[in-house]
């Protein structure tokens, strides 16, 4: 710690993103999964697979939180990048082709405010997950998502994918 002007001691000034985005990361990693875990149940009703996705897509977010916040290391963040983009792609997916599988193969589902709501905290998830990496990595990983995207797009676009 330094001397200020006058004697008094001046500390070091913190990186604040450093600080709050991981905390800004689990606390909407523990929002989303909240409300995976709340809607499990009606989607068990609908089908066995459908309430699982709910449950391992509530819990990963839910283990994530306190992970995030004491090992923000790369391997955690590209962890939570990937888990967090997927969910948003199957929702996507379930909302424009409908599920790949079971009873409501193919039948898109209604989307809703709450559903919506959780996507975009997830979207913004993932955004401060970027947020927290260094500026190359953050480059490639950006570069990997317009890359699948893209893919995506593409496949959507010559029928391949419904």
């Amino acid at each position: 710690m330094g001397e200020g002007s006058g004697g008094r001691e001046v500390l070091p000034r913190a990186r604040p993103a450093r600080v709050t985005a991981p905390l800004a990361a689990a606390l909407l990693s523990l929002a989303v999964a909240w409300v995976h875990l709340a809607y499990a149940a009606s989607h068990f009703r609908q089908w066995w697979a459908y309430g699982a996705f709910f449950v391992a897509a509530g819990a990963g977010q839910a283990l994530f939180a306190p992970l995030v916040l004491r090992r923000p290391w790369p391997a955690v963040l590209y962890a939570g990048i990937a888990g967090n983009a997927a969910i948003v792609g199957m929702y996507v997916l379930t909302r424009t082709a409908g599920p790949p599988l079971g009873p409501h193969a193919r039948v898109p589902e209604p989307t809703g405010p709450i559903d919506l709501g959780t996507t975009a905290g997830e979207i913004v998830l993932v955004g401060v997950l970027l947020s927290l990496l260094e500026p190359r990595a953050r480059r490639r990983v950006l570069d990997v998502l317009v890359a699948a995207a893209a893919v995506l797009w593409a496949m959507r676009l010559t029928g391949r994918l419904p």
